[in-house]
């Protein structure tokens, strides 16, 4: 066996990072993609695997340095889609020729086949079947999901939209690697899914609701403030864009356009104000500021503190400190 688990969390955090001495055992790290690989260029093989599972929804970075042929198929009706970081060469997808400003989607009964040169980088995000309804919710322009997922293809995507997605797998890898216990929490976890939710609705859903009349004045005050009861009724529920676009039945740019007509601000920028005054308020009473700020549903703790100096003029730590006790010194 040359596979070797560099690092992974503990038993109950879903995260691991695989070095691979061998194509094959490579395939069979990301989990439901049932494939094999085949190596086609010489010398010996490393590749490298980071994935991450979050209830149900799975991201990943994989890398190679040799070409490989890779063959598979996702389970039935899930969607699996890939973001190229890295190209070193020619690249094939179910035959066409494919670039770093595509996006690739691996879905469908007929499986893929992905011919990727030596020295590649891919950046990947997968969904259950099970979670496609929360995905077309949100989108008009994906309201037949069933389509998306009928066979592996190649998409063109805003290169905005292609660089976000990079970026949140990325970042929710190093999240994961660096502070395993984010994903202990409820808020966090929904907060990082609705993270993916949302990139996979900017990837696939080009010119949404692009046709769609816009709301009267009184019709948008009034979802939004529907939108703000269901926040408020239940604050310790880890309230997301995504479901309540689907309580609501809206969506995502609908509930956009409504938030900002009526109060100025988008409904996620909405939600993490909500969540940093949460967040202000738990500072005074949690053992540390990593605990108040996962418990509130922030996952990327660089940006939560960037987000929390902005909005109240100083450090979490600044607030976390002033409610602490006066150490008592010793004569």
């Amino acid at each position: 066996m040359r596979m070797r688990v560099e690092a992974a969390a503990p038993p109950d955090v879903p995260y691991a990072s695989y070095r691979c001495m061998d194509a094959q055992e490579q395939a069979g790290v990301l989990q439901g993609w049932n494939q094999r690989y085949w190596q086609l260029s010489r010398g010996a093989f490393e590749g490298r695997v980071k994935a991450l599972d979050i209830d149900g929804a799975y991201v990943f970075l994989e890398s190679a340095n040799r070409t490989l042929l890779q063959r598979g198929a996702l389970a039935p009706g899930a969607l699996g889609v890939a973001v190229p970081l890295h190209l070193a060469g020619e690249a094939r997808f179910c035959g066409r020729p494919c670039s770093l400003d595509q996006l690739y989607v691996y879905s469908g009964d007929a499986g893929f086949e992905f011919c990727s040169p030596a020295d590649h980088q891919v950046a990947g995000i997968a969904l259950a079947a099970s979670d496609l309804p929360l995905l077309s919710a949100q989108a008009a322009a994906l309201r037949r999901t069933a389509d998306l997922v009928s066979h592996a293809h190649t998409r063109i995507s805003r290169p905005e939209a292609l660089d976000q997605a990079r970026e949140l797998v990325v970042s929710l890898l190093q999240a994961a690697a660096q502070t395993p216990a984010l994903l202990h929490s409820d808020h966090a976890r929904a907060q990082a899914k609705d993270a993916i939710i949302a990139t996979l609705v900017e990837l696939l859903a080009t010119g949404e609701d692009a046709t769609s009349q816009p709301l009267a004045v009184r019709a948008r005050w009034q979802l939004v403030k529907r939108a703000r009861e269901r926040i408020a009724e239940h604050p310790e529920e880890p309230v997301t864009v995504a479901t309540l676009c689907a309580d609501l039945g809206v969506s995502r740019r609908t509930l956009q356009y409504c938030f900002r007509d009526v109060l100025g601000i988008s409904p996620l920028a909405y939600l993490r104000a909500m969540r940093l005054n949460g967040v202000r308020a738990a500072l005074q009473t949690a053992r540390s500021v990593t605990e108040a700020a996962v418990n509130w549903g922030f996952w990327h703790l660089g940006q939560f503190s960037a987000d929390y100096r902005a909005m109240f003029g100083e450090r979490p730590s600044d607030t976390f400190n002033r409610h602490r006790p006066p150490l008592r010194r010793s004569n």
